[in-house]
């Protein structure tokens, strides 16, 4: 590994599994998933859990200060060798102006990859999981209200770095090896692995 990785993409465009398989390829890659720890955070009972779950609940995005200091304490549990594969952060340009800053400040190279999914196919793998797993969550309007926050939040970061030429873009309409196999080769392409 020779950089960082920052993995984007709208719900359901498979990024948490091609994360989980480049993290067993590349044991020095460290997964840091926010949500997961957000999720995790949640399921007690205090006032941060109440708050995350609320704020999850209604899907809405979370306090920066919050992901900051998560995305922070990660980085100071790297080691030397160690690499980062991040996902669900940076989410917002303010998050995106904190993971630049101290990226800089640690002098630690960095690659985007975009799982790139149609709306309209991420919403139809959406409401198939909301028949397969019964998830009440899944509904056509929560599911638009997700994804609408996904383009309101997330794509100007995304522009951002596809702007600077940092941005691997990924068609994750694919089989999930094709997507996987593509991905490695994009990024011995660009100097990341």
């Amino acid at each position: 590994m020779k950089k960082d990785l920052v993995f984007f993409g709208i719900q359901w465009s498979g990024k948490w599994t091609q994360a989980d398989l480049f993290s067993k390829d590349f044991p020095n890659c460290k997964h840091l998933e926010l949500w997961q720890i957000f999720r995790a955070l949640s399921s007690n009972k205090n006032l941060i859990s109440e708050y995350i779950a609320d704020r999850m609940f209604q899907w809405k995005m979370l306090d920066d200060s919050l992901a900051f200091d998560l995305f922070d304490m990660c980085g100071h549990l790297l080691s030397q060798t160690d690499y980062m594969l991040i996902d669900w952060f940076p989410r917002s340009l303010t998050q995106m102006y904190h993971f630049l800053s101290k990226a800089n400040a640690e002098q630690r190279d960095f690659i985007w990859v975009h799982f790139y999914l149609s709306k309209e196919k991420a919403i139809e793998r959406l409401l198939k999981r909301a028949q397969e797993q019964w998830r009440k969550d899944d509904t056509v309007e929560s599911i638009t209200r997700r994804l609408d926050l996904f383009t309101q939040e997330t794509l100007p970061v995304i522009e951002y770095f596809q702007k600077i030429d940092k941005l691997i873009t990924i068609d994750a309409d694919q089989p999930i090896d094709s997507i996987y196999k593509n991905l490695l080769e994009q990024l011995k392409k660009h100097g990341a692995i």
